[in-house]
C-alpha cells in the first residue's frame, strides 16, 4: 500500500472520529485529544495530519458536501422524465441522512455554526445555492414536459426546506432517524413540485 492510500486512510479514520465527537459534544468543546482517543490514535497521530480542529472540521464538511454532490446525480440517466429524475435525486439525497444519522447532526451543527462564522456561512451558501439550481433545473425541464408545475426557483427552495426540516428533525430523534419513510418524504416533494403522476 502506498503512503499516500495509508495516509487518505488515516484521514478518513480521524475524520470519521471527529465527526462522532463533534455530533456528541458539539463543536465548541470537542478538543483534538477527544478525537485521537475516539480514532484509537495518539493525539500527535491526528496533529499530523490536522494542526487544528478548524481545519480538521473544513475537511470533513468538504468531504460531506462532495458526498452530497455525488449522490444528487448518482444513477439518474440524464434522459429520464422530470418527475421521475425529481423522485430520484431527492431519494438520494434523503438517503444520506437515513444511511448515515451522523450527517443530519453535522448538518445542523454546520446551520448553527453559520450563524458565528463567515467561512462557514458562504459554504452553507455555495452549497444551498449548488442544491437550489440542481432542483431548479429538473422543475424547469419537468414544467416543459408538462408533469411538473410551478416557479421552478421556488420549488426549488420548498425542496430544499423539506429535506432539511426533516434532518433537522432526525438530529433530534435519539436514532438519529428522519420523521418520514423516505418514500414518503419524497410523495410530498412530488406533490410539492405539482406531479401529475
Amino acid at each position: 500500500m502506498t503512503r499516500q492510500k495509508i495516509d487518505d486512510q488515516r484521514k478518513q479514520q480521524i475524520r470519521a472520529a471527529a465527526t462522532r465527537c463533534f455530533v456528541r459534544r458539539g463543536y465548541s468543546s470537542t478538543r483534538l485529544l477527544d478525537i485521537a482517543r475516539d480514532a484509537g490514535l495518539s493525539k500527535g497521530g491526528v496533529y499530523f495530519h490536522y494542526k487544528a480542529k478548524e481545519s480538521l472540521f473544513h475537511d470533513i464538511l468538504d468531504a460531506q458536501l462532495l458526498a452530497l454532490q455525488e449522490r444528487w446525480a448518482a444513477d439518474v440517466p440524464p434522459d429520464l422524465p422530470a418527475d421521475r429524475a425529481l423522485a430520484q435525486v431527492a431519494t438520494n439525497h434523503l438517503r444520506l441522512f437515513v444511511e448515515h444519522g451522523d450527517e443530519a447532526k453535522l448538518c445542523n451543527l454546520l446551520v448553527t455554526m453559520s450563524g458565528q462564522i463567515q467561512e462557514y456561512r458562504e459554504k452553507l451558501e455555495r452549497t444551498f445555492t449548488e442544491m437550489r439550481t440542481a432542483y431548479a433545473e429538473i422543475v424547469r425541464r419537468g414544467v416543459e414536459q408538462g408533469v411538473l408545475s410551478g416557479d421552478p426557483q421556488v420549488v426549488a427552495r420548498g425542496i430544499i426546506a423539506v429535506i432539511y426540516g426533516l434532518a433537522a428533525q432526525a438530529s433530534v430523534d435519539p436514532q438519529g432517524r428522519i420523521p418520514l419513510t423516505v418514500e414518503q418524504a419524497v410523495e410530498q416533494i412530488m406533490r410539492l413540485a405539482g406531479s401529475k403522476a
